[in-house]
């Protein structure tokens, strides 16, 4: 597990050591605009390919969550 933000997960992603993606999704909002993402490049990295990833499995933990599985594609 990966769990170090937005450039540790981008680093191991362009690494090929992300095999499986796993995401929840709430309907909920903060508003910030400095929030990171799920992967973020730092500049001090070079530009690599996109990593692509397919849907394995989802499933809805209550009426407005769902859990989204990706493995590497």
């Amino acid at each position: 597990m990966a769990a170090g933000g937005g450039y540790m997960n981008y680093s191991f992603a362009q690494e090929n050591l992300i095999d499986e993606l796993s995401i929840i999704i709430a309907p909920v909002t903060d508003g910030n605009t400095t929030s990171v993402s799920i992967f973020e490049k730092g500049n001090f990295l070079p530009l690599k390919s996109p990593i692509s990833f397919a849907l394995k499995d989802m499933n809805a933990i209550n009426q407005n969550v769902v859990w989204l599985r990706y493995m590497k594609y």
